[in-house]
């Protein structure tokens, strides 16, 4: 009778391992059994903001910073809190953020932004917007004769799930990262503790959006090249940068390699010289934990990808002290700006000589 039950016995031991395993593995990702020592060679200050900036790009002609503001802290399902784009003229002694739209879109809650600017035309905005209704759009802003944008188009198509990040690549094309699971503000947590999700890219060519790529474990961010040849992915889950060639002509995406970061990426910029700068969550549970608590502070972390030796850097990090959960990181000469998920403010940070 005893020699009956050990096969039994030995599939539980089984199941109870697999499952220690796989809590282990979890928590691997989580970053639980990770520390974050402060780094950073220069001097960050802090600019406050009415709401945090999820998303940060730079004009680097210019010296013009433009944020996704919003009070993501404060959201609530079926709320009728709204948001805006705002700018922060990196070229004054004491930058501070001031309205970039002339007025803006019904419903406007903004996400993920880009900037299309061609040298012909005037510059267009690109803005993803998870409306108070529960619909998804893309908002296209066009810029006036004085500086300010102007909404010019709404894009809907029911290939964008839950967008999370777009990257323009004309007048009416873009790139957009679309996460089937729910986007609220717990989302990215649920997903590291539930093992990902499908996420996708999709390319819409000015008339049909269709998915290029559908094997992603959460798109955080996507980046194109100067020359629009090469499109980078942040796989948050996947704690990878994912590099892919591009057709100009059609759109279409070729994978080229794929670049561990140790690290789960958030949102991409790339810099006048061609890096990649990545803002990181280095721990993601602890993410979880100030999504639900603001006072729960998370680490950030700023890598610097480049591209011609393939080598990746630690550009900055901060145990949540100076800003918690850093989303995005956006160079422009010698500076950059760090922003975050629910801070509502941004880092200017310089680095030493």
């Amino acid at each position: 009778m005893k020699n009956q039950w050990k096969p039994w016995m030995w599939a539980g031991a089984l199941v109870v391992f697999a499952l220690g395993v796989g809590g282990i593995a979890v928590l691997r990702t989580g970053g639980v059994f990770r520390s974050v020592v402060p780094a950073f060679a220069g001097e960050c200050s802090p600019i406050v903001l009415g709401g945090s900036s999820e998303d940060i790009l730079i004009d680097r002609q210019r010296g013009i910073a433009y944020l996704s503001l919003l009070d993501r802290d404060n959201l609530h399902p079926g709320g009728d809190e709204l948001g805006t784009v705002s700018l922060i003229d990196l070229n004054r002694a004491e930058p501070a953020p001031r309205a970039a739209f002339g007025y803006d879109p019904d419903g406007f809650r903004p996400h993920g932004i880009s900037l299309f600017a061609p040298d012909s035309q005037p510059a267009r905005m690109f803005v993803i917007s998870h409306r108070p209704d529960g619909s998804r759009t893309i908002e296209i802003a066009e810029e006036g004769a004085f500086g300010g944008f102007f909404p010019k188009e709404t894009i809907r198509d029911d290939a964008f799930v839950n967008p999370n990040a777009i990257v323009a690549t004309g007048a009416r094309q873009f790139y957009v990262g679309s996460n089937a699971a729910e986007q609220d503000k717990w989302a990215l947590a649920k997903q590291a503790l539930l093992g990902g999700g499908h996420s996708t890219i999709v390319y819409f060519d000015g008339a049909n959006a269709r998915v290029e790529v559908a094997d992603l474990n959460h798109v955080g961010g996507l980046a194109l090249s100067a020359d629009g040849s090469t499109l980078y992915v942040a796989e948050t889950l996947a704690r990878k940068l994912r590099v892919y060639r591009r057709d100009a002509a059609t759109g279409s995406l070729a994978l080229d390699r794929t670049i561990d970061l140790a690290s789960a990426p958030g949102n991409l910029n790339v810099g006048d010289d061609g890096s990649v700068w990545i803002a990181a969550y280095p721990k993601l549970l602890s993410v979880a934990s100030h999504l639900r608590d603001r006072a729960r502070r998370a680490p950030t972390q700023v890598l610097r990808f480049d591209p011609k030796d393939q080598q990746t850097s630690e550009i900055y990090a901060d145990d949540g002290t100076a800003i918690s959960a850093g989303s995005s990181a956006a160079p422009w000469r010698d500076e950059f700006l760090i922003g975050a998920l629910l801070d509502r403010k941004v880092l200017l940070c310089k680095r030493h000589p």
